[in-house]
């Protein structure tokens, strides 16, 4: 099951939504200007219902295609680290018994 943690902030769901996407192209995605993106980003300016509807739909689509985020991908990174060392670290210690 792939775990996300919900976004608790209209940055954390303007982020999350937009992904690895520019802010440029995402902003046109919107409809909206780049800047008008940064100072929702920023929490500056409230985003409207629309943009926010836009956001949930968004990642209710990554999260039922099995997209991952970007935090998703540096533990599933770290996790393979993880099991290497521990590989290498077993290999090491027969090779020392031997």
């Amino acid at each position: 099951m792939t775990q996300i943690a919900f976004p608790t902030s209209q940055r954390e769901l303007l982020v999350a939504a937009r992904g690895k996407e520019s802010q440029a192209a995402f902003a046109k995605r919107l409809g909206v200007d780049r800047t008008c993106l940064s100072r929702y980003e920023s929490e500056r300016l409230g985003a409207p219902v629309a943009v926010v509807n836009f956001c949930l739909r968004r990642i209710s689509n990554q999260l039922q295609t099995g997209e991952s985020s970007p935090i998703q991908e540096a533990l599933a990174l770290m996790r393979r680290a993880a099991d290497t060392l521990e590989r290498v670290a077993g290999q090491e210690d027969l090779n020392q018994r031997s």
